[in-house]
């Protein structure tokens, strides 16, 4: 019994007649209420609110956010009611706040119905499990991740971050910028740290980790002067940013703080700024896989997965590649034309393959139905006559495909379709983060 309620019972017997009791027990039954509410809001929203360092993370963003660096990125995977994870929670915020430009930490509710397909895939099977993605990567270019095993403490855990942070910074000879300008993988822009000190800081080991795979990063460690007055450099450190890998005397300068957030703001505005495009280019058919058809209806839906599931001994499992394309990009088309090749090849009787581009009106609807990502290739397996689905959120590769085509055909994971199968796009449908 709550002491407010005890109050009011001792009234309502006459054990209690005064105002000032009466008042004590409102203000009582006033503060436990507000401790239900913020109770009850915090096992919504998460144990991480907006104004944390901390992020919530959930599958719909979970491949995107975690593609886009480089750096060491903790996932806390965690359920509000566990004492554990309340415990952690100050230690992991403080750690993600000492970290920042070095680290990323992420916060996974597995409480929530939406995320436990996530929690599962990662293998969760107590709380809190804190897993740590490294720079190394699939072939198809997921993260991959290990356990972390240290102790739950902010200066433990910064420690271990630190430890894991990759030096994507090659070192140079001043003669070599212009060489490793213009042999930029994929024709990447490249930006060079020219310092008198033998050894890169974290601060730039964390800038070239955010911008990996899409920015060049190298450092050169006491130039010559000549190297200096030819790049118009009166002192160091000097950071100058190459944005187009076939002209070498074609740079910027950075003029600002020695800070991560100036810094990283300023090679995305000036290595990473969209160039337009001077050439029209004939549109080009999206890929050369005849044997994947492509969903963009309703009635594409049904013909290729509802409709051969009608009647069919031993059902049908539909898998539907969720393939972001954007046509007009060359490199769009050929990243994405692999990944079709890697999808086709799970088709095999009675597994049917189609794919979606998931930027597409039809691919949000989709996407939006069962959570999957829009940015790397995604996939669900639906069984029309079981009416259920499984999300596929891993790398993107035949050998990945397959086992998780063979486990949703056994019904690993299949869980029941709460909706209509019905992408006519009727409904409402808004982008996530």
């Amino acid at each position: 019994m709550t002491r407010g309620l005890q109050f009011l019972l001792e009234i309502r017997d006459g054990g209690i007649s005064s105002n000032r009791r009466l008042c004590l027990a409102a203000r009582n039954l006033k503060n436990e209420q507000h401790q239900i509410i913020a109770l009850a809001a915090r096992n919504v929203l998460g144990m991480y609110g907006k104004g944390s360092t901390v992020k919530q993370l959930r599958p719909a963003n979970f491949d995107r956010v975690l593609s886009k660096t480089s750096q060491p990125t903790f996932v806390k995977f965690y359920a509000p009611w566990c004492g554990h994870c309340k415990s952690l929670e100050p230690e992991y915020e403080k750690a993600a706040k000492r970290t920042q430009g070095v680290a990323r930490f992420y916060a996974v509710d597995c409480d929530n119905e939406k995320n436990q397909g996530l929690c599962a895939q990662y293998n969760v099977q107590g709380f809190p499990t804190i897993k740590v993605f490294t720079e190394k990567r699939t072939k198809r270019g997921s993260r991959r991740s290990i356990d972390y095993q240290g102790e739950r403490t902010a200066s433990a855990l910064a420690k271990f971050a630190r430890s894991q942070l990759p030096n994507l910074s090659k070192k140079l000879a001043a003669a070599d910028i212009d060489a490793f300008i213009g042999n930029a993988t994929d024709k990447q822009p490249a930006v060079v740290l020219l310092t008198d000190l033998r050894r890169v800081s974290d601060l730039w080991k964390g800038v070239s980790a955010h911008f990996d795979r899409r920015v060049q990063f190298a450092h050169v460690s006491r130039p010559e002067q000549n190297t200096l007055e030819r790049l118009g450099i009166s002192k160091l450190p000097a950071i100058v940013v190459f944005p187009d890998p076939e002209q070498a005397d074609v740079y910027v300068i950075y003029g600002g703080e020695a800070k991560y957030a100036p810094l990283a703001k300023f090679i995305a505005e000036t290595a990473l700024a969209k160039k337009p495009s001077t050439q029209a280019q004939a549109p080009r058919p999206a890929f050369d896989a005849p044997s994947v058809v492509e969903i963009s209806s309703q009635a594409d839906l049904e013909r290729e997965c509802i409709v051969p599931a009608q009647g069919a001994r031993g059902g049908v499992l539909c898998v539907i590649g969720m393939v972001p394309l954007e046509p007009e990009f060359e490199e769009s088309r050929i990243e994405h034309a692999k990944a079709i090749e890697e999808l086709a090849a799970v088709a095999s009787p009675p597994v049917r393959v189609a794919w979606a581009n998931a930027l597409s009106p039809v691919g949000r609807t989709i996407r939006a139905m069962f959570g999957l990502s829009d940015d790397l290739p995604s996939a669900v397996a639906i069984s029309p006559s079981k009416n259920t689905s499984a999300p596929y959120h891993g790398a993107f590769d035949k050998a990945s495909l397959l086992e998780w085509v063979d486990a949703c055909f056994n019904g690993a994971g299949m869980q029941r379709i709460s909706s209509k199968l019905d992408i006519s796009g009727k409904h409402d449908v808004h982008d996530e983060l």
